[in-house]
Protein backbone atom coordinates (compact mmCIF):
# COMPACT_ATOMS: atom_id res chain seq x y z
CA UNK A 1 0.00 0.00 0.00
CA UNK A 2 1.61 3.43 -0.71
CA UNK A 3 -0.03 5.34 2.58
CA UNK A 4 2.37 2.38 4.42
CA UNK A 5 5.22 2.82 2.41
CA UNK A 6 5.41 6.34 2.97
CA UNK A 7 4.58 6.44 6.43
CA UNK A 8 7.46 3.91 6.94
CA UNK A 9 9.63 6.81 4.89
CA UNK A 10 8.98 9.49 7.32
CA UNK A 11 9.15 7.64 10.33
CA UNK A 12 12.77 6.81 9.07
CA UNK A 13 13.31 10.42 7.91
CA UNK A 14 11.74 11.27 11.71
CA UNK A 15 14.13 8.77 13.52
CA UNK A 16 17.46 9.92 11.65
CA UNK A 17 16.84 13.69 12.11
CA UNK A 18 15.34 14.58 15.22
CA UNK A 19 15.03 18.16 13.56
CA UNK A 20 12.71 17.09 11.35
CA UNK A 21 9.48 18.24 11.65
CA UNK A 22 10.92 21.22 13.40
CA UNK A 23 9.82 24.74 11.99
CA UNK A 24 13.62 25.73 12.46
CA UNK A 25 14.82 22.78 10.32
CA UNK A 26 11.80 23.20 7.56
CA UNK A 27 13.29 27.07 7.12
CA UNK A 28 17.13 25.83 6.64
CA UNK A 29 15.75 23.62 4.29
CA UNK A 30 14.10 26.00 2.39
CA UNK A 31 16.50 28.63 2.70
CA UNK A 32 19.36 26.44 1.34
CA UNK A 33 16.60 24.89 -1.67
CA UNK A 34 16.05 28.85 -2.26
CA UNK A 35 19.48 29.73 -2.73
CA UNK A 36 19.96 26.53 -4.83
CA UNK A 37 17.56 27.35 -6.73
CA UNK A 38 18.40 31.11 -7.17
CA UNK A 39 21.72 29.65 -8.54
CA UNK A 40 20.45 27.40 -11.07
CA UNK A 41 18.16 30.24 -12.47
CA UNK A 42 21.01 32.32 -13.41
CA UNK A 43 22.18 29.56 -16.03
CA UNK A 44 19.52 28.68 -17.85
CA UNK A 45 17.40 30.89 -20.40
CA UNK A 46 14.71 33.60 -19.32
CA UNK A 47 11.26 31.63 -19.17
CA UNK A 48 12.86 28.63 -17.41
CA UNK A 49 14.18 31.10 -14.79
CA UNK A 50 11.21 32.99 -14.50
CA UNK A 51 9.11 29.23 -13.86
CA UNK A 52 12.06 28.37 -11.38
CA UNK A 53 11.98 31.57 -9.18
CA UNK A 54 7.87 31.93 -9.63
CA UNK A 55 7.69 28.55 -7.73
CA UNK A 56 10.12 30.04 -4.59
CA UNK A 57 7.38 32.92 -4.36
CA UNK A 58 5.02 30.14 -3.36
CA UNK A 59 6.57 28.44 -0.42
CA UNK A 60 5.31 30.41 2.84
CA UNK A 61 6.31 29.83 5.83
CA UNK A 62 5.77 27.19 8.43
CA UNK A 63 2.85 28.78 10.66
CA UNK A 64 4.98 28.03 13.75
CA UNK A 65 8.06 29.21 12.96
CA UNK A 66 9.79 32.56 14.76
CA UNK A 67 8.72 35.51 13.98
CA UNK A 68 11.76 37.14 13.21
CA UNK A 69 12.92 34.49 10.66
CA UNK A 70 9.43 34.47 9.09
CA UNK A 71 9.98 37.75 8.41
CA UNK A 72 12.91 37.12 6.77
CA UNK A 73 11.56 34.65 4.87
CA UNK A 74 8.55 36.61 3.66
CA UNK A 75 10.95 39.33 2.90
CA UNK A 76 12.67 36.47 0.62
CA UNK A 77 9.43 36.04 -0.83
CA UNK A 78 8.84 39.17 -2.30
CA UNK A 79 11.74 39.39 -4.01
CA UNK A 80 11.74 36.65 -5.90
CA UNK A 81 8.27 37.82 -6.85
CA UNK A 82 9.28 41.08 -8.04
CA UNK A 83 12.12 38.96 -10.09
CA UNK A 84 9.56 36.32 -11.25
CA UNK A 85 7.63 39.34 -12.57
CA UNK A 86 10.90 41.48 -14.51
CA UNK A 87 11.79 38.15 -15.32
CA UNK A 88 8.38 37.09 -17.28
CA UNK A 89 7.83 40.94 -18.84
CA UNK A 90 11.15 41.11 -20.10
CA UNK A 91 11.83 44.06 -17.83
CA UNK A 92 15.86 44.54 -18.68
CA UNK A 93 16.43 47.70 -16.69
CA UNK A 94 16.30 46.69 -13.11
CA UNK A 95 16.91 42.75 -14.02
CA UNK A 96 20.19 42.59 -12.63
CA UNK A 97 19.33 44.61 -9.45
CA UNK A 98 16.60 42.44 -8.81
CA UNK A 99 18.48 39.14 -8.99
CA UNK A 100 21.13 41.26 -6.33
CA UNK A 101 18.09 41.90 -4.16
CA UNK A 102 16.75 38.04 -4.42
CA UNK A 103 20.04 36.43 -3.63
CA UNK A 104 20.74 38.56 -0.85
CA UNK A 105 17.06 38.34 0.62
CA UNK A 106 17.76 34.27 0.25
CA UNK A 107 21.48 34.43 1.84
CA UNK A 108 19.87 37.12 4.68
CA UNK A 109 16.97 34.58 5.40
CA UNK A 110 19.73 31.23 5.49
CA UNK A 111 22.16 33.24 7.47
CA UNK A 112 19.66 34.12 10.28
CA UNK A 113 18.41 30.88 10.32
CA UNK A 114 22.19 29.01 10.40
CA UNK A 115 22.77 31.42 13.48
CA UNK A 116 19.83 29.60 15.79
Amino acid sequence: MPSDLIGAVIHLLEQQSPAFGDPGYDSLMKAKYASTVLRVAQTVDQQTAARLVSGLSRDFPCPTERPEIAELHFRAINSFSELATALYNETISKRQHLWNSAVDAAAAWLNAVIRL
